[in-house]
């Protein structure tokens, strides 16, 4: 399976600096009290997000999901 794309390698830049991601999303998860890291490519600049479990982390059930 790919990543999704546009048509005919269609990019779009909505705020003329960020690209919109081609894919739709959907919550398949929740969880609070975590740590979120933003990364980023010292080369190339991509942005990546990764999250840790601090010692209070809880899974959030489906059912209270806003």
């Amino acid at each position: 399976m790919h990543k999704c794309e546009f048509p005919d390698g269609v990019r779009i830049f909505p705020d003329g600096r960020n690209e919109l991601d081609a894919c739709t999303y959907e919550e398949i998860e929740r969880w609070k009290n975590v740590t979120i890291s933003v990364l980023r490519c010292k080369v190339c600049g991509h942005v990546e997000l990764a999250w840790y479990r601090q010692d209070d982390t809880e899974q959030v059930d489906a059912d209270d999901f806003d």
